[in-house]
């Protein structure tokens, strides 16, 4: 329900202010997806609008207009397999089985239920393995929008309608660069149908979940068709920062690094331990949300442990334990760390990740060479994009020994041009004609205003591949072209046999 405050002025009615009510579904998504869908909720938020976010990861904090939904028992990370000590290649694979049921048992539970009771005016979809709660989008009959926590990935163009070109805009889980050859284009165009295919399988999987549950209504149209009628599009991308660029419909909206501030102050007992690191500064190690460090095999623990503690530098390493055997003096372990803080401190030298959209956004705003060691899904596309563009290197883990890693720390450095590399490109990423909270809340209030913001959706999305690329079209030219020919070559046929037939004729005479 909207609030309008209206002031009438000369006779003109003129709208100050209004704020409206949000929807926000992220219930499958993980820990740090959700550090970006926040940076849009506090962005209406602040704005005055009322937000009610539903996901399956708590709060940290409570703040004015808005009302966090906690969903228990469906956390995805929870069913997430072992990344270091099993088979990385299965995850993907194991969410896409689990995410059926776990869907439909968030959309079952009463907390949800009940919001189908309240009015909102938008809703925002985490375009995450949540697709079953297109019932919702479907019975609430307001607009919606997606959002993905990566780029424009997966289902999402063809949903959005937008052009995909997999010729020179390769999959972000592939490691190849523009140009491409024709193996690697090969490659890329098979691995974005697999990708397609493996969505829509997952999607029509939850879609016969929802149906037998109940939670679905049985008019309601398929998922897809649902899809279609989606507002916009919200991705975790900068447009700047893309290459090779691509072409971009209206409602897909960039608001990459939303979720990123300017540096604070470290905490005072933080603070006085870099500063004993002296002009040599120090070194950050997170492997991010998902992966437990403690998890790794021993052999790589120690590595990071006999290198770390012959490094000049301090180390701080995000660990999810209290404590640490064997730690090195210079080297200091933590459950939890302001990480945005930290890579905006002039005296970090070097940051090592799991290589997360999240964390090379953040090391690309703040400026700071990167480590990337990659685990599973996007990370090594994110981690191989960054070592093309010169801001850092790849260390996979298999190749991970005290050697090489002593090495490839030191490369990086050691090496002037990546570090005039990352200031470059933080510098780009911050000339912005505007922060991605204006742009992401300017475009979500579009779309309110004009009731859906129906006239921005590029018609591709419904129309069928062959009139798309006027395969028809083009086989109708090709037809009539070899018919003419056909035509041509029996006049010339003919022609050539009546003047050999006369010569002939006349020989004989």
């Amino acid at each position: 329900m909207q609030l309008w405050v209206m002031v009438v002025a000369c006779g003109a009615v003129l709208q100050v202010a209004q704020a409206s009510k949000f929807l926000f579904l992220g219930p499958l998504s993980s820990r740090s997806h959700k550090n970006f869908y926040m940076g849009i909720v506090n962005a209406l938020a602040d704005d005055g609008n009322q937000v009610t976010m539903v996901s399956s990861v708590k709060p940290t904090k409570v703040r004015e207009n808005v009302r966090e939904v906690t969903l228990v028992g469906v956390d995805i990370q929870d069913y997430t397999p072992n990344l270091f000590t099993g088979n990385r290649m299965a995850a993907p694979m194991t969410m896409i089985s689990i995410t059926p049921k776990l869907c439909s048992d968030a959309l079952g539970k009463e907390e949800v239920q009940n919001l189908l009771k309240e009015d909102f005016d938008f809703i925002l979809l985490s375009a995450f393995m949540s697709d079953c709660f297109l019932s919702v989008v479907y019975q609430l009959k307001v607009p919606f929008a997606f959002v993905s926590p990566a780029g424009l990935l997966g289902p999402l163009p063809v949903l959005m309608g937008n052009p995909s070109f997999p010729s020179y805009n390769p999959s972000l889980l592939l490691s190849s660069r523009h140009p491409l050859t024709f193996v690697e284009r090969a490659i890329s165009t098979l691995s974005e149908i697999a990708t397609n295919v493996m969505f829509t399988y997952a999607s029509s999987c939850m879609e016969g979940e929802c149906r037998s549950r109940g939670l679905c209504p049985d008019d309601m149209p398929g998922f897809a068709e649902v899809s279609r009628n989606a507002s916009l599009a919200l991705i975790n991308s900068v447009q700047t920062m893309e290459y090779p660029a691509r072409p971009i419909v209206p409602n897909v909206v960039y608001c990459g690094g939303i979720h990123i501030h300017p540096a604070k102050p470290l905490p005072q007992d933080l603070e006085e331990w870099v500063q004993g690191a002296g002009d040599d500064g120090f070194i950050y190690f997170s492997l991010g949300s998902v992966v437990p460090g403690s998890t790794m095999p021993e052999e790589y623990r120690r590595a990071f442990i006999e290198v770390f503690g012959s490094l000049k530098q301090r180390v701080l390493w995000k660990w999810d334990q209290d404590t640490m055997e064997d730690l090195p003096p210079n080297v200091r372990i933590s459950k939890w760390l302001p990480q945005q803080d930290i890579l905006g401190d002039r005296r970090l030298h070097l940051f090592i990740t799991h290589g997360g959209l999240l964390s090379t956004l953040e090391s690309m705003y703040h400026g700071v060479p990167v480590l990337g060691m990659p685990v599973f899904g996007d990370q090594q596309g994110n981690m191989a994009k960054v070592e093309r563009d010169g801001r850092g290197r790849v260390l996979l883990w298999e190749q991970l020994t005290s050697e090489s890693l002593r090495d490839t720390i030191n490369k990086i450095m050691n090496d002037s041009s990546m570090k005039a590399e990352v200031k470059e490109s933080s510098k780009v990423m911050k000339d912005q004609p505007q922060d991605p909270a204006q742009v992401a809340l300017y475009w979500l209030k579009y779309a309110i205003r004009h009731n859906g913001a129906p006239h921005l959706r590029c018609p591709a999305g419904e129309m069928s591949w062959y009139k798309l690329y006027n395969v028809d079209v083009w086989a109708t030219v090709l037809v009539i072209e070899l018919f003419s020919l056909y035509i041509f070559l029996r006049l010339v046929i003919a022609c050539y046999s009546c003047l050999f037939s006369s010569k002939s004729k006349s020989k004989t005479d």
